[in-house]
């Protein structure tokens, strides 16, 4: 009986390992934005991003996100003018050294 509790509390312990938030950044319009703002994230979270429409998404994508896991990619170019307007990313966050060096 006390091995069938042991092992019990030892698949709930390395089965809720993943306390991974979600990090949610406003919209970006310059890199020198991205770099001030990421640094709220950290390695394996959730990243939301917002970005401008004239950054390029596929490098931010590259740069930011984890490559093996699903990467969600939206662009609302139809409309320029509209606030909080823009592309957003969703997947998890794994920075690139090249993009912060």
């Amino acid at each position: 009986m006390l091995k069938k509790i042991v092992i019990f509390f030892l698949f709930c312990l390395f089965s809720f390992n993943s306390y991974s938030k979600v990090c949610e950044i406003s919209i970006i319009k310059t890199f020198k934005d991205l770099k001030e703002k990421i640094k709220i994230c950290d390695k394996g979270d959730k990243l939301y991003l917002n970005y401008d429409i004239k950054l390029v998404g596929e490098e931010l994508v590259v740069n930011l996100c984890s490559l093996k896991d699903t990467i969600i990619f939206k662009e609302e170019s139809k409309i320029i003018h509209k606030r909080k307007s823009g592309a957003s990313i969703v997947c998890i966050y794994d920075p690139s050294k090249e993009l912060f060096n």
